[in-house]
């Protein structure tokens, strides 16, 4: 089954399970092994996060139930799995801009209705220019650094991790990093996914595996596999995040490789400085 089966045999599974209690989690399990790889890749195939999704259709059918029935708001509540009134009206307003009653009068409405993922795939197509991969193993490395609790939630991801990388440079931590394998490389790790797409980046060094951690610092262990490393043109903030969406998006989407178990990262050497050809490196576990 390739990525676009499993994301349609995710999208179905919501649609059976509208009305009832489904967490992320229940949705990864029908189709992925990883649940925060799943969330990554149903993201940026679909534009959504997995709970935003849920939400949205969720609330989407309700509104259906509201225009062609006469049903209670309070029925179509319960229905759909709100634990209390003030919750689904919360919600539905919040997704609306308008309170149930008011929908219902309203002449025009807004309907979010399931993705077909398979027509989706010719509308999604991130661009990958200049980007070159190649399968590599890697041994295990140990490195010393600092850890950060983020989400991709309302792309605050994108705001934060720029901003821990230039804290780390002008707070000079790399250079409190003791035994580093090599003085101009550093890396960015993300790990520890959650249900609701908070993760932990770190930010640190290759260190020799035998280095005593500093007070104030975090081990980070990157576990030996078989990844694919993506080179990609450029060091802006821009590239990287253009060159995660085509990855997860459009490469894997239409790769042979299945997602591994290992964490993603990406690494900054000599070549990340260059002022004419600037390269970052970016690592995806498979299998």
């Amino acid at each position: 089954m390739n990525h676009y089966d499993k994301i349609d045999s995710a999208l179905s599974f919501i649609e059976k399970n509208l009305k009832n209690n489904i967490s992320v989690k229940d949705v990864s399990e029908n189709s992925f092994s990883s649940l925060w790889h799943f969330q990554r890749i149903f993201r940026y195939m679909t534009g959504y996060s997995v709970y935003s999704y849920i939400r949205k259709r969720r609330l989407s059918e309700a509104a259906q139930k509201l225009i062609l029935t006469k049903s209670k708001v309070i029925d179509i509540a319960f229905e759909f799995g709100y634990e209390t009134p003030e919750t689904f009206l919360r919600e539905f307003k919040k997704n609306f801009g308008a309170t149930p009653s008011e929908y219902r009068k309203i002449e025009h409405h807004l309907i979010f209705e399931k993705i077909n993922i398979h027509e989706n795939k010719f509308k999604t197509i991130y661009d990958g220019t200049g980007i070159e991969f190649k399968t590599v193993v890697r041994n295990n490395a140990v490195l010393i650094g600092k850890k950060h609790r983020t989400t991709m939630q309302k792309d605050q991801s994108t705001k934060d991790i720029p901003r821990i990388w230039t804290e780390a440079f002008q707070e000079g931590m790399f250079d409190r990093i003791p035994e580093r394998t090599d003085l101009k490389k550093v890396q960015g790790v993300y790990s520890n996914w959650d249900l609701e797409e908070n993760f932990d980046f770190f930010v640190g060094a290759e260190v020799n595996p035998e280095t005593s951690t500093p007070s104030g610092f975090t081990k980070q262990i990157l576990t030996a596999s078989k990844y694919m490393l993506f080179t990609v043109p450029g060091n802006t903030t821009e590239k990287l995040l253009s060159a995660w969406k085509y990855i997860y998006g459009t490469w894997l989407a239409n790769s042979e490789y299945e997602r591994g178990s290992e964490d993603d990262f990406e690494v900054f050497d000599e070549r990340f400085w260059d002022p004419t050809n600037p390269v970052s490196e970016i690592y995806i576990s498979i299998r």
